[in-house]
């Protein structure tokens, strides 16, 4: 059975339709606010997902793009009130930046993940010590304790989203050889985190959904080492993806030419690391130097 769908996907899913159906009865976005007596700033807002739509101006725009059919019109009107729901990610609003929690909901929906990171674990295989070590590195003067602790819970809460999903989504990482040679603190017992993260690598790339490839020294400089990025892919929308410029910042990027040349360099990278079944092999004299 399919999962429930994030609420910001639903919205997402909803001013694209909107859009469409605007589009395909040849309406500008004028034409539409001044025909329901609205500001062209409302509109523009609707359909860039800046504010939420009521069931009234939702029927408005439903009946002036003559759909009259039941059962697309119960659609729209599911794909309005699942958008209005709280976000899981809603409940850390206060240690998270905003655009990262919309990469989590889009993540939390994802049919497949394609994820490339060069200097640090990612989040999604972090063991919880290690993210917080990760998270304190990140962290600003003002960063107290308890927001640390806020952090690493959000991480915790990811993982269990994606990967306890009864249909979790296909995923596949690609990591630079520093990610996993880093220890990720200068105490003597950093190193035993860093054995126990390797560890944990192993455990989850037996599951079959889980690739989990690494980027040697020798291939030297690639792609991946400009920044990070993450792809998703949903079952009945398109693709989104996503640039990190610091480890709580997301920017996204969407349009067929520039996914298509992150994809061509994702498979790529593919080509440079280790295969799949290669991983123990290249984490075990680590692990050992580590202990």
């Amino acid at each position: 059975m399919e999962h429930d769908l994030d609420p910001t996907v639903q919205r997402r899913r909803l001013r694209i339709e909107l859009r469409k159906a605007r589009s395909d009865n040849g309406l500008s976005q004028k034409q539409v606010a001044e025909e329901l007596g609205w500001s062209p700033s409302k509109l523009l807002r609707i359909e860039n997902g800046q504010v939420g739509i009521s069931r009234t101006d939702l029927r408005a725009l439903l009946d002036l793009y003559e759909i009259t059919d039941s059962a697309q019109i119960k659609t729209f009107i599911e794909m309005a009130q699942h958008g209005r729901r709280q976000q899981a990610w809603s409940q850390f609003r206060d240690v998270l930046y905003p655009e990262y929690m919309a990469y989590l909901s889009y993540e939390a929906s994802a049919s497949l993940v394609r994820q490339v990171e060069t200097f640090w674990i990612p989040g999604l295989l972090q063991t919880e010590e290690y993210a917080r070590k990760v998270n304190r590195a990140f962290s600003t003067p003002d960063t107290t304790d308890r927001d640390i602790e806020r952090q690493t819970e959000a991480r915790l809460l990811r993982q269990t989203v994606i990967l306890d999903r009864d249909d979790p989504p296909e995923m596949f990482f690609i990591i630079d050889e520093s990610a996993v040679r880093r220890r990720v603190g200068a105490n003597p017992g950093d190193g035993r985190i860093m054995m126990r993260q390797l560890n944990r690598l192993q455990e989850l790339a037996a599951n079959p959904r889980v690739s989990i490839q690494i980027v040697p020294f020798r291939k030297g400089i690639h792609f991946g080492m400009q920044g990070s990025f993450a792809m998703l892919e949903f079952p009945e929308d398109d693709e989104l993806l996503f640039l990190e410029n610091r480890a709580t910042n997301v920017t996204t990027r969407e349009g067929f030419d520039v996914i298509a040349r992150y994809k061509e360099e994702f498979y790529k990278l593919e080509e440079l690391a280790t295969a799949r079944e290669e991983l123990p092999d290249f984490l075990e004299p680590l692990i050992a130097e580590m202990r």
